[in-house]
């Protein structure tokens, strides 16, 4: 039972104790003395002597005002007090606790603010996930911190305070766990893809990582702190093996006009038609809404991203950290994560 309902479920007990106690008892009639008044005989009106001086005749009394003030006074008989009834007694008891009673039950349950850092490619996958961790706990609020997670890792060691990170890839995390700033290893909740994108009229006619070295190519991609960018450094490095061009990253990265510090603003840019080509997640492109559109690439340099996630050991709350670090693990959390283009937990 909800603590809220507690007080109502004490006063139902209450009255249905009351009333199963309760006894009726009928009140007699009341026995009131019948008014009998007592009437005065009349006095004797003397005889007249012939001859006497007779004295003038008194005025006639009223019958009623001889009856009135001769009346007895009247004493009404009430029936006598009968004791309070089981059920009298508890509500009288019970009725100043009632406003307090009914007060505790309307207030709502305080809600516990759960604060998780995570990388910027969950955006829209958490805040889902959120809402529905939320719903089975009300109780329980998820406030997220979003950012690249390279600018997570930093708070964190700056001392901010949180409940649980979730970065795109392990470096940042591995490098808090040796800090001793975690509660337990990390634990991956999701994957994701990196791929090569386009705005969706591919200005450039970019058609594989090859073109990216050409002349005149604008690229935008995350700075190497930030997972996105040290995933593509990785995709050139397999790209440049594969075809035995050991130069080829160094000409890529010759072509960028801009580094961002996380993976939404790539995203942007490349929506907004700021450059050619860019490389983000497999999220980002289905997040766009048609706005971008994805370049194939050979199976042998494609990256897949995973996404640990661990509770902080000066975490505010560890336990409600823990419980939605498990909710994500569960299949509801991973539907949503896979309608969103994540891959499922490994």
């Amino acid at each position: 039972m909800p603590p809220r309902l507690l007080p109502l479920a004490m006063l139902a007990w209450i009255l249905s104790t009351a009333l199963g106690r309760c006894r009726h008892r009928p009140m007699p009639p009341r026995r009131l003395s019948p008014l009998v008044p007592r009437l005065q005989p009349l006095p004797a009106t003397p005889r007249a002597v012939p001859g006497a001086i007779q004295p003038p005749p008194s005025p006639p009394r009223s019958p009623v005002s001889t009856r009135t003030a001769n009346a007895p006074r009247i004493q009404r008989k009430c029936a006598p007090k009968q004791p309070k009834s089981f059920l009298e007694k508890t509500l009288t008891r019970a009725t100043p606790l009632l406003p307090l009673l009914l007060l505790t039950a309307c207030t709502p349950a305080p809600t516990h603010d759960l604060h998780v850092f995570a990388a910027a490619s969950l955006r829209p996958a958490l805040t889902q996930a959120a809402h529905a961790f939320h719903r089975a706990n009300p109780n329980a609020r998820v406030v997220p911190n979003v950012a690249g997670s390279q600018l997570l890792r930093l708070q964190i060691e700056s001392g901010a305070r949180a409940d649980l990170i979730i970065t795109a890839n392990p470096h940042h995390l591995d490098a808090l766990h040796r800090a001793n700033l975690l509660l337990a290893s990390p634990i991956v909740v999701a994957t994701n893809h990196l791929v090569l994108a386009v705005p969706a009229a591919n200005p450039a006619a970019i058609s594989g990582l090859q073109d990216l070295a050409q002349p005149n190519r604008r690229l935008v991609m995350a700075a190497e702190s930030v997972p996105a960018g040290a995933y593509a450094r990785q995709m050139l490095t397999l790209h440049a093996a594969a075809t035995g061009q050991p130069g080829f990253p160094d000409a890529v990265l010759r072509r960028v006009i801009s580094f961002e510090t996380n993976v939404r603003q790539v995203a942007a840019k490349l929506e907004l038609g700021e450059a050619d080509a860019g490389f983000v997640y497999r999220t980002d492109v289905l997040a766009s809404d048609g706005r971008l559109q994805v370049i194939q690439t050979p199976p042998q340099v494609r990256v897949t991203a995973s996404y640990p996630a661990a509770v902080l050991r000066d975490a505010p709350d560890p336990g409600l950290a823990q419980r939605f670090l498990t909710f994500l693990r569960t299949p509801e959390a991973q539907n949503i994560l896979t309608r969103h283009g994540f891959g499922l937990a490994t």
